[in-house]
């Protein structure tokens, strides 16, 4: 059960964008935002991990999501919700920039799961990849708020539920790949 309550939460966080385009069709800014208060809070409560920080981390993305959706229910304003993809790139760029500055990298922590050898020059490549993400996330994060400030509705989901899932897992793929090679040699 707590799997399968996982994964529904996981894939209608994963559809975020697409369920707001369609959501403000059949029900008020309220409603959603009540909505998304309810998955934030149930995600934060289903949450499992054996990493401490990763723990923090992920209730520290949760919370700005169930603040944004929080004040969509109070103020009954689309906007908040419209602002979630930018909050949680930022959110993502302070977590990667801290561990940038006080290692190990979140990458390195990644990494370091799956590979139980891991060489000096894997260090300072994962440290380099996380450098990468932090300026994606920046980048990520301007053109996520100007689709809010600029852009049409359908521009904003085009954007922040496709577009930059794709930018995302271009990276990673690329990554895993460099990593692969890397942690062979």
């Amino acid at each position: 059960m707590y799997n399968l309550v996982k994964v529904i939460i996981v894939v209608f966080l994963l559809l975020y964008p697409l369920l707001i385009y369609f959501g403000l069709n059949y029900f008020s800014p309220s409603q959603l935002g009540l909505f998304f208060l309810a998955l934030f809070a149930i995600r934060i409560i289903f949450l499992k991990t054996k990493s401490k920080a990763a723990r923090w981390q992920m209730i520290f993305a949760m919370t700005i999501g169930g603040t944004l959706a929080a004040l969509t229910w109070v103020y009954d304003s689309e906007e908040y919700l419209l602002w979630y993809p930018v909050a949680l790139n930022m959110a993502f760029f302070l977590i990667f920039a801290v561990s940038i500055m006080f290692p190990p990298t979140v990458i390195e922590q990644i990494a370091r799961t799956s590979h139980k050898e891991f060489p000096e020059s894997a260090v300072a490549y994962t440290r380099n990849v996380t450098i990468i993400w932090t300026v994606f996330f920046v980048v990520n994060s301007i053109i996520a708020a100007w689709t809010v400030l600029h852009g049409s509705m359908e521009i904003w989901t085009l954007y922040n539920g496709l577009i930059s899932y794709l930018v995302v897992g271009s990276i990673l793929g690329l990554e895993l790949l460099v990593r692969k090679s890397i942690l062979q040699k």
